[in-house]
């Protein structure tokens, strides 16, 4: 990178301010509804987390600004500034909070779309993450339980507490970047990003514009009229008729993103060239927010508090793929912990000559030479799968039957990550959780709506047979300690962290881990 990236920090609405225009009736029927929802789902088992856990958790929302590259070059915006709206989830003196307790507001999910509801409603039903329509709701459910859904979750408070103070401790804080999945978002695993921050790690997490829906990078600061950056505003003056009334980008028949990269192109070729290059823009996506913790840790609250020489990485599905990516591609991480990431099999071999990259400039997919990502692990890495990941198990199939490779199995149900990981000759877990799907790990509809979103799928190697997904608390309570324990392990280099890594105790609930090299 040519510079390093600029960032502004957002000003969120008010509590207050978010309940403007709501009716106190209304208001307290969702107050009700947020009881029943949180007594009934994953929110439960936060909730008394946060009596054991070592801190209270402070967040904020940033914007990047990565002057070395155009915004969004992938779908072919070769001008503006790359911008990317970023979370950050760091640790806070619980006496902090206790002591102060007006002082600090507590977030809520209507803060992650800047305090606008209409933007919200349109997350949750023109986006296929998150899906809260008639079609995909239990039998029973009304339109009106829908709304009302919606609404409560707007107001659902989260753990973190908006701009309040970095810990007092004078060690430095260890460092996870986070990274989201295809058409995804910087909360898809918030809970891992909030246990990983009230453990003492600081978690930054960028989202990957024109492959997140409805980013609304209008909202930067940077770009207001008054009070923003007149310089910046002139770089983006193309960018200007790319954002709606809600400063929002994409297009709307897209779910609000720019481009796809796994189903855009109908040509083979072309898409395995618009994966390779919307992968090396992710890639690009987390050396800027590498730049950006290099930046924090000179200026500012951050500054001289941030341990930089050991970094973990981990995303979620896409996330995953480019968490691989990352540990193969870029110096400064360490160690990923990959969740339902596809695999990629190495295709190169089939490919003809004229569509490979020659080794001066970067390729994830398709370098003329080299080891590929997918196939060689360089660094630690945890992997943790599915074992009726539909999607993924598909995505499998299709690579497999195009290159006569193995195929997926009920016994074997990621072949080429499953090969990957026998061949490692690196510290790698690999874990598998029976029972669950692509969403089971993912912070969802049927994480926050557990009582209106179907429970039960048809097996994936067995579509007569259905049967019942894990809980999605029981998925994330797994996901967040055994990622814990694994950037103890390798980030904190905390030995003792090896034998909650290991533990079997989640065995009889259906994770299945084996590890090797470690």
């Amino acid at each position: 990178m040519t510079s390093l990236p600029k960032t502004r920090d957002s000003t969120l609405c008010s509590g207050k301010e978010t309940r403007k225009g709501l009716s106190s009736n209304r208001f307290w029927l969702i107050l009700c509804l947020a009881t029943l929802i949180i007594s009934c789902t994953d929110q439960q088992h936060i909730a008394s987390d946060t009596t054991n856990q070592l801190y209270a958790i402070g967040s904020s929302t940033r914007f990047i600004h990565d002057e070395s590259r155009p915004f969004d070059a992938v779908a072919g915006v070769n001008s503006g500034v790359r911008t990317l709206i970023t979370e950050l989830w760091y640790p806070v003196n619980r006496s902090t909070i206790v002591e102060q307790p007006d002082k600090f507001r507590q977030a809520t999910y209507g803060d992650y779309v800047f305090g606008d509801f209409s933007m919200h409603q349109r997350m949750m039903t023109e986006t296929t993450f998150f899906h809260l329509t008639p079609e995909t709701v239990n039998d029973g459910v009304t339109q009106n339980d829908i709304n009302l859904a919606i609404e409560e979750l707007f107001y659902r408070p989260r753990q973190s507490y908006i701009g309040a103070p970095l810990t007092s401790i004078p060690n430095k804080l260890p460092v996870i970047v986070m990274t989201h999945g295809d058409a995804g978002s910087r909360y898809n695993m918030e809970t891992v990003c909030e246990y990983l921050a009230a453990n003492g790690y600081v978690v930054i997490a960028p989202e990957h514009t024109g492959n997140s829906p409805y980013s609304m990078t209008g909202r930067d600061p940077a770009l207001a009229l008054t009070g923003g950056d007149q310089a910046f505003r002139q770089a983006m003056v193309d960018i200007f008729p790319l954002l709606d009334d809600q400063g929002a980008y994409g297009s709307r028949d897209n779910y609000g993103q720019s481009f796809t990269p796994l189903s855009d192109s109908p040509e083979p070729l072309q898409a395995l060239v618009d994966l390779d290059r919307s992968l090396i823009q992710r890639l690009n996506d987390l050396r800027a927010a590498l730049d950006e913790l290099e930046q924090m840790n000179t200026t500012g609250p951050f500054a001289g508090r941030l341990d930089l020489d050991r970094i973990g990485l981990m995303g979620r599905s896409f996330g995953g793929s480019s968490t691989l990516v990352g540990l193969a591609m870029e110096d400064r991480f360490t160690s990923g912990f990959a969740v339902v990431p596809p695999g990629w099999i190495d295709q190169r071999s089939f490919m003809p000559p004229e569509i490979l990259i020659p080794t001066n400039k970067e390729s994830v997919l398709l370098s003329v030479e080299g080891n590929h990502p997918f196939a060689y692990f360089r660094k630690p890495t945890f992997l943790l799968s599915g074992s009726e990941d539909s999607l993924i198990i598909g995505l499998g199939m299709q690579q497999a039957t195009m290159a006569g490779t193995t195929k997926p199995s009920v016994t074997n149900p990621h072949p080429s990550l499953r090969d990957a990981f026998e061949k490692a000759t690196v510290p790698v877990v690999w874990g598998l959780l029976e029972n669950s799907n692509h969403s089971t790990f993912g912070v969802s509809g049927g994480y926050w709506w557990p009582q209106l979103k179907p429970d039960t799928q048809k097996r994936t190697f067995n579509p007569d047979v259905e049967f019942k997904l894990v809980l999605p608390s029981v998925g994330h309570k797994m996901q967040k300690e055994k990622a814990l324990a694994f950037f103890d392990l390798t980030i904190r280099q905390d030995s003792s962290a090896r034998t909650e890594l290991l533990s079997q105790d989640n065995q009889s609930q259906g994770l299945i881990l084996e590890a090797r090299n470690l």
